[in-house]
């Protein structure tokens, strides 16, 4: 994939020494525990570093190590989208919250399936896939159930009055901002809103702009928070919606 904002020397030379200094650690490490986090601070810093031919060595064989593992499905889901393997990541995404489930761990599931599971589902338009990653009767899957039908051409479904969930509280300001309700905190979100969520960051900033676009609005302040957003958002829409909106400008 394309680096729409690369490594910088300096940064470039801190990451070496944290990779090298991983990698002495490494040598010396015999739990097994361990040395698969040590293993994915190193995956991490390679991704960092744009070198995906040694990530994915390095993922392949702690998945290989670790067979019933779920991060590292998720680890090597990840690395996927990263190269805009987009299906592959997906089918590993899936195969590592059939193992959060075998292993009892039945928040980690969800989390991958109203994370990168819906995005990519929602992406190809694949609505009655959404659903189906929605089940369950959290706050967020709520949330999700009307977003998925709202962007199927429904919008029957009445929206909460409010909800507690961090995540779900911001898409439901969106669901309401298509709905016509006031879009005057939609950019003080974005702006607040740091590094947590990446892709769902960048969703709220399209979608909000597009609200607002819709109603003749002034999109001249949406600028710093599209700025802001850095690589990787690991969603197949990203590159082209980002360069689509600086086209526009």
């Amino acid at each position: 994939m394309e680096r729409l904002f690369p490594v910088t020397v300096t940064s470039e030379g801190f990451l070496g020494r944290q990779l090298l200094s991983i990698r002495n650690r490494i040598g010396s490490t015999t739990d097994p525990s361990s040395l698969r986090k040590l293993r994915r601070r190193e995956i991490r810093i390679l991704l960092q570093l744009g070198n995906h031919t040694a990530a994915r060595d390095i993922c392949e064989a702690l998945v290989s190590d670790n067979p019933t593992w779920p991060a590292g499905y998720s680890i090597k889901a990840d690395l996927a989208c990263r190269m805009s393997k987009w299906e592959e990541g997906e089918g590993l995404f899936e195969r590592a919250a059939a193992e959060h489930e075998k292993a009892g761990n039945i928040k980690a599931a969800a989390r991958l399936r109203t994370g990168p599971l819906y995005r990519l589902a929602e992406a190809r338009d694949d609505h009655e896939k959404c659903l189906s990653l929605c089940r369950g009767e959290g706050e967020l899957q709520s949330i999700l159930k009307i977003r998925s039908g709202r962007q199927s051409g429904s919008t029957e479904a009445m929206l909460p009055e409010g909800t507690q969930d961090w995540l779900a509280q911001r898409l439901l300001m969106l669901e309401s901002a298509w709905r016509g309700a006031q879009q005057h905190e939609l950019l003080q979100t974005a702006e607040e809103w740091l590094n947590s969520e990446p892709e769902w960051r960048w969703r709220f900033i399209v979608e909000s702009m597009a609200v607002m676009k819709r109603d003749g609005l002034n999109l001249d302040g949406w600028k710093r928070s599209v700025k802001s957003t850095v690589c990787p958002v690991l969603d197949p829409r990203f590159h082209t919606e980002w360069r689509n909106i600086f086209n526009e400008r």
